[in-house]
């Protein structure tokens, strides 16, 4: 009986060339598919800038999709394209936001070995925010006045204030698994360090001349090692 030999595996002089331009026409659509992911990635980050710059300047409740497509120097269509409307700018605005934020504070502290000196150095990195990133702020408080009526925008700040707290109580874990830092309750104690920093940062922002802002978060990292440290 004659065994029938399949098509794929016959001796066709032809079929290793077949082949490569199988593997080069595939190669091709990758190296498209990257293209259009690298673009993509591009356009987002232009008109995320191009959003931040524009709601730092006129708030949230005066911006245009316009403005922002002015700014990028990109068409309205194109910024609808990728955001539904002003909301999910918004949402994806402070989540890229955060997202920077941690990414910087993870790198300050990913070089420390000593607790304190990572306490310090999340003090620092967060009370120096308002001089390195005014438009953060300004942003920022016009998300905090959306946040009652946008559940979504509750959830991202929500999110955003429990990786703080979370970072300190590991901080404050560590501190204490080494025998440096002696605290009662790490959770109590996390919610009160990040309230001490929000509340010199909000009340500089609304009344920049009531107080020496340098001075008193000077006085803050002081009050904060005061809770945590083992002699204190």
């Amino acid at each position: 009986m004659r065994r029938k030999i399949p098509a794929m595996r016959r001796a066709d002089p032809g079929c290793g060339d077949f082949e490569k331009v199988e593997f080069i026409a595939s190669d091709g659509n990758m190296m498209k598919e990257r293209n259009r992911n690298d673009l993509i990635h591009l356009r987002r980050v232009q008109l995320t800038r191009a959003a931040y710059k524009v709601v730092g300047e006129k708030g949230y409740s005066d911006f245009t999709i316009k403005d922002i497509a002015r700014e990028a120097g990109l068409s309205t269509g194109l910024v609808h394209y990728y955001f539904k409307n002003k909301e999910d700018l918004l949402f994806k605005l402070l989540k890229g936001m955060n997202a920077n934020l941690k990414s910087d504070l993870g790198k300050a502290l990913s070089a420390l070995e000593d607790p304190r000196e990572k306490l310090l150095a999340f003090c620092n990195e967060a009370f120096d925010l308002v001089h390195k990133e005014k438009a953060y702020f300004s942003v920022l408080v016009d998300f905090l006045a959306q946040i009652n009526r946008n559940k979504r925008l509750r959830q991202a700040m929500a999110k955003l204030f429990q990786s703080y707290r979370d970072e300190i109580e590991a901080i404050l874990q560590e501190g204490m698994a080494k025998g440096i830092f002696a605290v009662k309750d790490v959770r109590f104690t996390s919610v009160t360090i990040v309230s001490l920093i929000q509340e010199n940062i909000f009340q500089h922002l609304i009344d920049q001349e009531a107080f020496d802002y340098s001075a008193y978060t000077e006085k803050t990292k002081k009050q904060i090692f005061a809770l945590v440290m083992k002699d204190s």
